[in-house]
């Protein structure tokens, strides 16, 4: 056996030996107590006593081996047998002896038949010495059978520690016991009648209780066996082992199945449990157990350190269909093969139990489930580690050698066992399955083909989690919700699929969002990590995992949100999923992503998602990687609504539309356009103190090509610090235009993407003489499409300034064929230029100056007729000409003063004449005429300018660019100045051409233009007395023959004289002709240019 002698030992001899004489004592007792039986003598008596002496009298021998724990123990096959014999001697009466157990009747049986045989001869002292024996032979039989019970008493099981049990009344006989024992009872009377001997009544008796319980002694006896042969295998094993790894031997072996092909499950007692479930004990044992064909395994039996569970079986795989119909070669296999994978894995083994049937195939159980008790290997960890997805038959994974298919449940309290996969085979028992599925997988507990499914779909993604998550560090999720899986086709043909996943207590969402699986899932192009919404709020350890396998359906699926038109479920998700991906990318911390809502029609891709910011991020950082997130997103513009701090709403897509047809809503349109507008303000850095941006308040249509924009300012940012930032504003915004008009908002802008104003306007004449009665004189086109109107009741006079060439001459010409056709008188100065411009209309006008000494007596008679219609207002009590009667009311009158510059320009400098030469004394005197004459001039120009407004007297003066202070010439010049609007034609510097409070907004309309292609030829800034400046395009009344022909019926004038207001001119010395200063009226031909305003000589 497994006993090692200690050190040397000398040969033993019987001299040695102490003597026993139990052996012989007990030979001649039964000896004597046979034959004194047969003489009918109390025989019985003698073998009791006999064998009684023999166990006082006994000596253990000397042993000369030593056992596991250090103790004597037979050396050899000869010290076995004297152990035996010294044990049986020594056992004798040892306990067995109570008559509560169903085997103390089959012996009182034999006292009463012993009784019987001796009381049978004659004698008086017969019955006593009958009763005597009769004890005596009870206490033999009990003894015997306690004997046989012990196998610690022969020398196979010396060293087993097997006892059978005794045998108890079963309960549920009684009712049989009860019957013999009636049964017996009659038959004993019967018999006493008919004999008249009474001890066959108790014999009787015992036999007919004891007869029910034969089947459960044959099954107690068979049962032990079984145990017993167990129990010597081991022994037999553990005696094959060069040193065995336990301190110990074991004890009994309890409960032991059978299984068909010879397979072994039995618990084994031991002293601990810790040096037997190991696999350093599982590697000792394999030598000597595939020396008898087997293979073993020792598993813990739960929390218990004193009881193994050892599994036992063939080491050729039976088959699988035999596998699993028999539970105990199925107990055994698993169990086997658990030690090697918890060996593997470093685990120690469980032992296997509550394994059930749950379907069938052919009759036979196919389909098992089975818990794990005693193991430190969770089902998580067996499913990941032990269970990889090794093909059948291969060395790898759990039972794969014996080509069956072990499944861990998602539940984790139990595994599946099965032949293959092929679920839709079996014949399912769904009431023994029902209690078994787990709720973490699904709540639909009525199909158990759809719930072995998705057991492998969950190992499936789990698996491929894990290895994509494997780079940072996080494990897969724990639970998914198989229920909550959706898979969205989307009418294009391709799909994606939802799930909702449980993530542990360590981990975050924003910890999976910034995992990348698109590689682990074969490259798909969606595999992304979700907040699980429910309403508009994220749940915080449940994730919703999107995904679209990489297929020949989802090639066509739209990877960018500029792409992504339609609003289907499924594109409502993709967008939502590029968002939150694109956010992962470019943040620290990925924010939690809305449902996504289309706003567009058509091609219009505009998607508004809400998102709320995690982590401590703000509008800042989002601005900061702004460039970063469109690119990601796949989006031509991106906008953000903020709502708070942490809470924002992207606006992105494509280029927006402004069609309110590519809209489902016009107000999405509006708030769009709104939205666009604010992030311009914010990108140009127009804040407040406290750093909110300009926000938009409305947009409306502002005519033509024009959007007019409302804004609110922030606290700490006034007027002028908006418009400061104006040309970033336009720049970021993508505005080609923008202009502040008059609103009830702090801030009105109008807008455009596009020159708002076409490069040329011809004439409108119908317009132009349309209604005579009125007072506005259209000239031009705005910004915003509309007519431009000069109505001397807004403002009274207009100053047109600009540069040569820029087309101002077209808009005099304009506004005095246009009053012409309004029936208004119209008088034209031109001192340089001779009013070669007006030759058309020459014959319509009332009045037509060309040199110094004529405008002066022009401007002196105007100033004249407007005293006359004073005089004539006060006489008639009217406040100014309109309110006179019709009868006597006179026209409007009109005044084109050209080169007015020129004629506020005084000589320079004091010429001398020291030698009296008398050329140079007619020139002094001629520049001081001229200079009389332009003062005179500047008088009456301001006194017609701050006079005759309400007598129904419009000036208009013409002139090259003019500085600051070019106009300061004139009396009166501040309140002369404040009664003329501008019109500014033409670029450069609009100092001294527009009121001072406009200039900064003039210089930046004409730098704008310029940066948008320059200012074409009639384009100018337009500024009514009092207000703003518009960017107007000035109309062109065309070549000299159509201007002639639309104004064919203007009737003629008859010219006023103002030959009294001339001037005389001073005596020249030396000069013959005195009577002009200029040479008379030469008639020139002239050519038009039909691009230019100007008059080319022959």
């Amino acid at each position: 056996m497994a006993y090692r002698r200690n050190g040397r030992s000398r040969p033993k001899t019987k001299r040695d030996e102490p003597s026993s004489p139990h052996a012989f004592v007990r030979v001649l007792t039964l000896v004597v107590a046979l034959m004194l039986t047969a003489f009918r003598l109390p025989g019985m008596t003698v073998w009791c006593l006999g064998w009684l002496a023999a166990r006082l009298t006994a000596r253990r021998p000397v042993l000369s081996g030593k056992g596991l724990d250090g103790r004597p123990a037979p050396g050899d096959e000869r010290e076995r047998r004297m152990e035996a014999s010294w044990r049986r001697a020594s056992r004798w009466l040892d306990g067995g002896l109570s008559p509560l157990y169903a085997d103390a009747m089959p012996a009182m049986a034999i006292a009463c038949l012993d009784y019987g045989w001796i009381s049978s001869a004659s004698g008086t002292w017969r019955p006593i010495m009958a009763g005597a024996d009769m004890l005596a032979c009870w206490l033999a039989v009990m003894g015997v059978g306690q004997q046989r019970r012990d196998m610690t008493c022969t020398v196979r099981g010396l060293d087993s520690n097997m006892r059978r049990m005794r045998v108890r009344w079963a309960r549920k006989r009684l009712p049989w016991i009860l019957t013999g024992l009636g049964a017996g009872l009659v038959l004993g009377v019967l018999q006493s009648a008919w004999t008249g001997v009474w001890w066959p009544m108790p014999m009787l008796m015992c036999l007919g209780a004891a007869a029910p319980m034969w089947p459960a002694w044959r099954a107690n006896r068979k049962r032990f066996h079984t145990d017993y042969e167990s129990r010597l295998m081991v022994g037999r094993w553990i005696a094959g082992l060069n040193k065995p790894p336990f301190d110990a031997l074991p004890g009994g072996a309890h409960d032991t199945r059978v299984g068909a092909d010879g397979s072994r499950v039995f618990q084994l007692d031991v002293s601990n449990a810790v040096q037997w479930a190991n696999d350093s004990t599982m590697k000792t044992f394999t030598p000597v157990t595939q020396a008898d064909g087997m293979l073993a395994g020792f598993a813990f039996m739960g929390r218990d350190r004193t009881r193994v569970t050892v599994a036992v079986c063939p080491a050729d795989a039976p088959d699988p269909a035999d596998l699993l119909a028999d539970r105990t070669m199925l107990e055994a296999r698993l169990m086997v093969d658990e030690t090697r994978m918890g060996a593997m894995y470093g685990a120690f083994p469980g032992r296997v139990t509550d394994v059930r049937i749950v379907a069938s195939r052919d009759g036979r159980p196919a389909v098992r489930s089975f818990r794990i008790d005693g193991s430190n290997a969770d089902w998580d960890m067996i499913s990941r580690d032990w269970l990889k997805g090794a093909a059948p038959g291969a060395f790898g994974d759990w039972m794969n050698t014996e080509n069956i298919l072990v499944t861990a449940d998602p539940g984790g309290g139990h595994g599946w066992v099965s032949v293959d996969a092929d679920w839709d085979s079996y014949e399912w028992d769904v009431e023994t399955m029902r209690p078994l599925m787990s709720d973490t997988l699904t709540r639909r507990h009525d199909d158990p083909v759809r719930y072995m499914r998705l057991i492998g779909e969950d190992k499936r993604l789990k698996s491929i989690m894990s290895g994509g998550l494997e780079p940072v560090k996080l494990p897969a999720p724990e639970t998914i919700f198989h229920d909550n899986t959706e898979t969205i086709a989307d009418p294009a043909g391709w799909r994606i699929t939802s799930y909702a996943m449980a993530i542990g207590r360590a981990y975050t969402a924003a910890d999976y969002m910034r995992s990348n699986l698109r590689g682990a899932f074969s490259e798909s192009p969606i595999a992304d990590f979700l907040p699980w919404l429910e309403g508009d709020r994220p749940r915080s350890r449940l994730l919703q995992f999107v995904h679209a396998p990489n297929t020949d359906d989802n090639r066509g699926m739209p990877d960018t949100l500029r792409a992504l038109t339609g609003d289907s479920r499924a594109r409502s998700l993709l967008a939502r999923v590029i968002v939150s991906h694109a956010c992962a990318l470019a943040l620290k911390t990925p924010p939690t992503v809305g449902a996504a809502s289309q706003l567009g029609v058509g091609a219009n891709s505009a998607w508004r998602i809400p998102i709320r910011l995690e982590g401590g991020l703000t509008a800042s950082d989002l601005r900061r990687v702004q460039e970063r997130l469109k690119s990601a997103m796949g989006a031509d513009e991106t906008l953000w609504e903020w709502r708070d701090q942490g809470h924002a709403i992207l606006w992105a897509g494509g280029v927006p539309s402004m069609d309110a047809r590519d809209w489902r809503s016009r107000r999405d349109m509006d708030r769009m356009i709104r939205l666009r507008l604010d992030e311009a303000w914010a990108a140009s850095k127009a804040t407040g103190a406290d750093g909110r941006p300009v926000t938009t308040l409305r947009v409306e249509d502002g005519g033509g090509r024009l959007v007019k924009a409302s804004f609110a300012l922030p606290a700490g940012l006034g007027v002028e610090g908006a418009m400061g930032r104006l040309d970033a504003f336009r720049a970021t915004g993508g505005f080609m235009y923008a202009r502040r008009v008059r609103g009830d908002a702090p801030l009105t802008l109008l807008l455009s993407r596009m020159d708002p104003l076409p490069e040329r306007v011809m004439a409108d004449w119908r317009l132009m003489g349309a209604d005579p009665d009125s007072t506005g004189l259209p000239f031009a086109v705005g910004d915003d499409g509309r007519t431009v109107l000069f109505d001397p009741h807004d403002t009274a006079h207009l100053l047109i300034t600009g540069q040569t060439m820029s087309g101002k001459t077209s808009a005099a010409v304009t506004l005095v064929n246009a009053a012409l056709l309004h029936g208004w008188q119209a008088f034209v100065g031109d001192p340089v230029k001779s009013g070669n411009d007006f030759a058309p209309v020459k014959g319509k006008l009332s009045g037509f100056a060309t040199g110094l000494d004529e405008c002066a007596a022009m401007l002196d008679w105007i100033d004249r007729e407007g005293r006359r219609r004073l005089a004539l207002q006060k006489e008639h009590g009217a406040e100014n000409i309109d309110m006179l009667p019709a009868g006597i009311r006179p026209p409007r009158i009109i005044v084109f003063l050209d080169e007015f510059v020129s004629l506020l320009e005084l000589s320079k400098g004091v010429k001398r004449n020291p030698t009296g030469d008398p050329d140079v004394d007619n020139m002094i005197m001629m520049d001081a005429w001229r200079d009389r004459l332009k003062r005179r001039i500047g008088a009456s120009v301001s006194h017609i300018l701050t006079q005759h407004r309400s007598q129904g007297i419009t000036m208009i003066l013409g002139s090259q660019m003019m500085k600051a202070e070019s106009m300061d010439a004139l009396p009166d010049a501040g309140l002369a100045k404040n009664q003329m609007g501008r019109l500014f034609v033409g670029a450069g510097d609009v100092r001294g051409n527009v009121s001072a409070q406009n200039e900064r907004e003039g210089n930046r309309l004409i730098r704008q233009a310029m940066d948008s292609g320059g200012m074409p030829k009639g384009r100018g800034l337009y500024e009514r007395m009092g207000r703003g400046l518009q960017m107007v395009q000035c109309w062109w009344c065309g070549p000299t023959a159509d201007v002639a022909a639309h104004m064919r019926g203007v009737p003629d004038a008859t010219p006023v004289d103002w030959s009294d207001l001339l001037p005389a001119k001073p005596k020249q010395v030396g000069v013959v002709d005195q009577s002009s200063d200029t040479d008379g009226d030469t008639t020139v031909n002239v050519a038009a240019d039909p691009d230019d305003d100007d008059w080319v000589l022959d």
